[in-house]
């Protein structure tokens, strides 16, 4: 007696799979809200934190940028309130005798001014009378300079104007970018009268290294939306829209006061990315970890329970494939509810066998009825009596045909009721079916023609008696009825995987598509063709439904009977 303890094959829907999935669901769903929730609220603290931390950037930077610019207007305010600076201007302006004495005493104090100054790259005095006075420090002249002498003289209606420049100046294959601080120059013996302009040039470069303040940060300084500072002269002269990449960088601006230009931060946010990827990396291996201790306890936990289930899966199995002597037993400390289960179908199982047992032994009863009934149809030796007396009557008369047809239907009768529903060789039914044709063919006026193909280690095949001779009886009867061309019954056999494919066809009429498909259908109607209905009847009785048989058929071509046998070993023979 089998006892089932554990099952072997799983499923993938299992049980087992089913509880890990609720529980995994139950488990890591607060889990996730929870991962959700934090992590939004981290990248919300961080992103404000890294705006507060910009914004405080930016406030620096332009403190920075009025503390510079604080410091040219210091300078430049001493320039045009210096006495010897304004003297000189005026008297200039009044063409003076001493003009030559003058400008040399202004290209003197400009020249001072800007060596003194880092950053000042040049001085342009524009005057009253139209005169420009410069110094470029670029070149260390006052005479001659490819830019000083044509800066551009700003309107100045208060203190001092700023403006940038989008063109750099080149000296020696130097390229300068330069910011402009422009303030009038008056007499303060009368403010009324403007003595002319004074424009410094400042390196725009000293301003961006001002301005660049925090790590992985860029400071731009503009005016009217064009760059005219950064820490990359290429972007100077260009939009901050052109500049701008939103998709890498945070921005964040501001305008100064003092002068006018906005200062434009930009961070680089890849850092915060990095960590913000570092934190969902750290949950998700937290949230990775949480998985496999919950699978480790689930399966702990739903060991016992899972075994119980297995194990009547099992069962159920063992008794699907016929093991009616399974049983099933538990641990002795099982739950009542388990106890349940083991008692209810081992008495299952058990009832059950004592059933099946008992329909079969009905079953077989009623087989070997309908067995006797459809062979048994007359006493057999009173026709052996009969035909023996025929037979010699016949000689007697010197009638030899008929009694070589009397001796065949004898032989054929003997071989019919000898060992009636038992078993015969292939090779046997077959002789016994060349018989029988040899008698049609006396009847018909002409012997049809068997051919055969079967191999010969499927001649010991046992198959049950009279099994073909109704589809043989067909072609005689219907197939090769009113045809006047040779008759050919052919009559082959395959052995399969597990049956034996026998195949009869002859080159009679035919049958039509109506009644082919009538005959196929096993549930139809078959009055006239009671041979085929019995055969049907017997290949279940002796097969069961591992046996069939079906038609093909063309009108005025042929018809064909497939016939597949199941093999076991009662139906081999050693040759």
């Amino acid at each position: 007696m089998k006892k089932i303890k554990s099952l072997r094959g799983k499923k993938i829907k299992s049980l087992r799979g089913r509880i890990f999935v609720d529980i995994m669901i139950v488990a890591m769903f607060p889990i996730l809200i929870f991962a959700i929730i934090s992590q939004g609220n981290l990248r919300a603290w961080q992103k404000n934190d890294l705006q507060e931390r910009m914004q405080a950037n930016l406030e620096n930077a332009d403190r920075c940028l009025d503390i510079q610019l604080d410091k040219y207007n210091a300078i430049l305010f001493d320039l045009c309130t210096d006495d010897v600076v304004v003297e000189a201007v005026e008297n200039i302006n009044n063409n003076d005798d001493a003009m030559e004495v003058n400008t040399s005493k202004l290209r003197h104090e400009l020249s001072h001014v800007c060596n003194r100054n880092q950053g000042i790259e040049g001085i342009t005095i524009f005057l009253a009378n139209g005169e420009v006075i410069f110094y470029d420090k670029q070149n260390s002249s006052s005479i001659s300079s490819d830019w000083a002498g044509k800066v551009h003289c700003p309107e100045v209606k208060k203190e001092q104007v700023y403006q940038g420049q989008m063109q750099p100046i080149v000296v020696n294959d130097k390229h300068t970018y330069l910011l402009q601080i422009a303030r009038n120059l008056i007499d303060y013996r009368d403010i009324h009268e403007k003595l002319g302009t004074v424009v410094f040039s400042i390196d725009e470069q000293l301003i961006s290294d001002t301005l660049q303040v925090g790590v992985n940060a860029n400071t731009y300084l503009l005016e009217r939306n064009y760059v005219i500072s950064a820490p990359s002269v290429a972007k100077i002269g260009r939009t901050l829209d052109s500049v701008k990449n939103t998709k890498k960088n945070l921005y964040v601006s501001k305008v100064n006061q003092k002068s006018q230009f906005t200062i434009c931060i930009e961070r680089d946010i890849s850092t915060y990315r990095k960590t913000m990827n570092e934190q969902v990396g750290m949950l998700i291996g937290v949230a990775f970890i949480a998985f496999l201790v919950m699978i480790f306890l689930s399966y702990i936990f739903t060991r016992p329970y899972i075994h119980v289930m297995q194990s009547v899966g099992q069962g159920f199995h063992e008794v699907e494939t016929g093991n009616f002597e399974t049983r099933l037993e538990f641990w002795k400390r099982a739950p009542e509810e388990i106890k349940d289960i083991e008692f209810g179908f081992n008495e299952m199982v058990e009832n059950l066998d004592n059933l099946i047992n008992q329909v079969k032994q009905a079953v077989l009863e009623q087989k070997n009825a309908e067995l006797s009934a459809l062979e048994a149809q007359i006493d057999p030796h009173f026709l052996y009596n009969t035909l023996d007396s025929i037979n010699w009557k016949a000689i007697e008369n010197e009638q030899y045909d008929i009694s070589s047809m009397l001796v065949a239907l004898a032989n054929i009768l003997r071989y019919t009721v000898d060992n009636a529903g038992g078993t015969s060789t292939l090779a046997q039914e077959l002789g016994w079916l060349k018989q029988y044709m040899v008698l049609q063919g006396t009847r018909m006026g002409k012997i049809p023609v068997i051919e055969t193909d079967i191999p010969e280690e499927l001649f010991g095949f046992q198959i049950h008696k009279l099994l073909l001779q109704p589809f043989v009886e067909n072609s005689v009867k219907y197939g090769f009825y009113g045809k006047e061309e040779e008759c050919v019954l052919k009559i082959s056999a395959r052995q399969m995987e597990y049956q034996i494919h026998i195949q009869i066809e002859d080159n009679g009429n035919g049958i039509t598509q109506d009644m082919l498909a009538k005959i196929n259908d096993e549930r139809s109607d078959m009055k006239g063709h009671l041979g085929i209905t019995n055969v049907r009847k017997r290949l279940k009785l002796y097969y069961g439904e591992e046996a069939m048989v079906y038609f093909e058929s063309e009108e005025h071509l042929y018809t064909r009977v497939h016939l597949f046998i199941p093999m076991t070993d009662e139906h081999q023979e050693v040759q």
